[in-house]
Formats: structure tokens, sequence, C-alpha cells
């Protein structure tokens, strides 16, 4: 085996042993030789045998594990990216399923002299039997690999997810790799892309790094994660203000009128009784047992309701702490109907 390997594949996990079997098997499975490439598995705190497992994992490549409290996603890449050997690092979430070619799609994608971060594709898997939200996220996830395919596209910042992402470990290094601070889920990917493009990487989408995402939460799961993203939206805003028009805390007056004005009473009674949040999943759970019609609106309308109460609840607790980076938001929220 080569003393240091070419590539450091480092997966984040946190409470889905399964899951990281699955994606340790194929990736054992690769047309690039085995001596070329080491797997670091940073383990968030999970208490499912998920370390043991890993440990106990006949993999035909070098292999390694770490293991910390649980202290969110972001900390455990920059856990892995430390520890990593490898000249170039594939950050792969635990719930993706490497093709044979993933790895030598990645390399490819970095062919040339240009310093790339390079986005694989990662579509949705959807069985026929999968639940509708799954097939609701598979819609929107197609969607947007249809969009970084397109001939002449250029990624932005906003296009970068890091659960199937590639770099040169110096240049995550010199950027600092993730920003710990975001510590619940989402925007640590957006915050990081942002900083590679300022310090002149290119950003680019390659559909030959392909591993297929198993995406296995309910919309009652996902809830949680909807909150977050919104209050990450924040931080990321309070981080970097001169993006905020470019993402989607600019957009609270867009949409139909009506959505925005019941928005902004469910958001109002929010700020009165938090059993709204719970009460709009339990309404989007009886639609989906109910097999409503046009349930992929019901579930669009929901998300973007959960991104506002998390973005306003992180907001109003800025204000609160005197934070002098909070974003303005209240102005937006105590005028829905500002414009038509």
């Amino acid at each position: 085996m080569t003393e240091t390997p070419l590539i450091s594949v480092v997966i984040p996990t946190y409470q889905r042993r399964a899951s990281v079997l699955r994606a340790l098997e194929s990736l054992g499975n690769q047309t690039v030789s085995s001596d070329q490439y080491q797997v670091v598995v940073a383990v968030d705190g999970s208490t499912d045998g998920t370390t043991e497992s890993v440990r106990s994992f006949a993999a035909p490549y070098a292999l390694s594990v770490l293991s910390g409290p649980n202290r969110g996603r972001a900390r455990a890449c920059n856990a892995g990216i430390r520890v990593a050997a490898g000249t170039l690092v594939i950050l792969l979430d635990d719930d993706m399923e490497a093709t044979r070619d993933f790895l030598a799609g990645h390399v490819r994608a970095h062919q040339g002299s240009a310093v790339r971060a390079v986005v694989g594709a990662a579509p949705i898997v959807v069985s026929p039997e999968a639940p509708p939200f799954v097939r609701y996220m598979g819609k929107g996830f197609s969607t947007r690999l249809e969009r970084l395919a397109q001939s002449g596209y250029r990624l932005s910042f906003r296009d970068a997810y890091t659960g199937n992402f590639s770099v040169r470990r110096d240049v995550l290094l010199g950027v600092g790799g993730f920003d710990e601070a975001f510590d619940i889920y989402g925007h640590e990917d957006y915050e990081l892309a942002l900083r590679l493009q300022n310090a002149g990487v290119e950003l680019t989408y390659s559909a030959d790094a392909l591993a297929h995402q198993h995406y296995e939460k309910t919309f009652a799961a996902f809830a949680k994660d909807g909150i977050a993203r919104g209050r990450t939206a924040v931080l990321f805003a309070g981080k970097h203000p001169e993006i905020v028009d470019r993402i989607k805390l600019s957009e609270y007056h867009s949409g139909a009128r009506t959505w925005r004005v019941l928005r902004w009473l469910l958001l109002k009674l929010s700020g009165v009784t938090r059993r709204v949040p719970v009460s709009v999943v339990w309404v989007v759970g009886r639609m989906e047992r109910w097999n409503v019609p046009r349930l992929e609106k019901f579930y669009t309308l929901a998300v973007d309701y959960l991104y506002w109460f998390g973005a306003f609840s992180a907001e109003r607790e800025q204000r609160l702490d005197g934070d002098s980076t909070s974003v303005p938001l209240g102005a937006s929220h105590t005028s829905p109907m500002a414009r038509k």
C-alpha cells in the first residue's frame, strides 16, 4: 500500500450505522486501486454501535474511525479532514452509496491547472414503495441536478452541497475548513463554498462522480432540520451580510399573496405558542395518511413555514441578546403584505 494515499474519503455520521456500512461497502468496489485511497469515518457522538461496527468492517482499503461527542456535522468533517492523509479530500454523507466510478470521477474532475471544488451527482433513490415525502425530495433534488448539469452553467456557493464534494486538502485547510459555529443542520456547506469561491476556487459539477442518496426521513423527522435551516440561514447571513440578497432570507415577500398572509398569521401565532410547528407537522401527517391531492404543494408550504419559523426565532434571540450582527428580518415579519 502506498504510504500517502491519493484520496481521502471523509464520512461524517450520526446514528446511522447501517447506512455507513452500506457506504463503506460501495467504496470497496471502485475502479481506482484500493492502495490509492483511504476512508475516514468521523462518528459524531453516535450511540448505535457505529464506531464498533466500522472498526470491525473488513475493508479492502485503509479504513480508520474517529469518535467524539455530538457537536455537529461541521466539526465531524473537520476532524476527518485533519487526519486525512490524501492529497484530495472527498466528503461523503453517510446515506450515500458510491458507484464504481465514483472516486475516478472526482479525480478526473480535478485534472488541469485550475484549483477546483467538485460537487458530485447525488440523486435520491426513489423506489416504487417510497413514502410520499421521499418522492417529493427526490423530485426536487433531480430538478437541482438537472440545473447543475446544464451546459455552460456556472455554479455559485448556493449550488454546493458537501454530501458528495471534493477539494484538495491543502485548499480546505487554507480556508480554515468548516465553520464549527454551524453546529445544527444547514448552511455549513454554503458557507464553506462561499469562502472557497472568495479564495479563487472554481466550483464545478461532475455527473461522473456519482453516488446515490438513500434519503429516509419522513416529513415529521425532517421538520427539525427545516427549522434548523432557517436558524442557520440567519447565522450565515450574520457572518456574510453581503450575501443576504442571494439566499432565501431575501425572499420573504415572494410567492402568492394568499400564502404570505397565511404564513404571517402562522408566524405571529408561533410567537405566542410553540405548538404551531407541531400542529403543522401533525396536519401534514394527516394529509399523508389521507393521500390528499396536491400533497407536494402542502409539503412546499410547510417547508417554507418551518424555515421562516426558524429564521425569525433565531433573529429574535439575537435581538434579545443585543447581537450587533443580527439580520434585520423584523420589518418584513410585521409587514407581510407590503408587496403584491
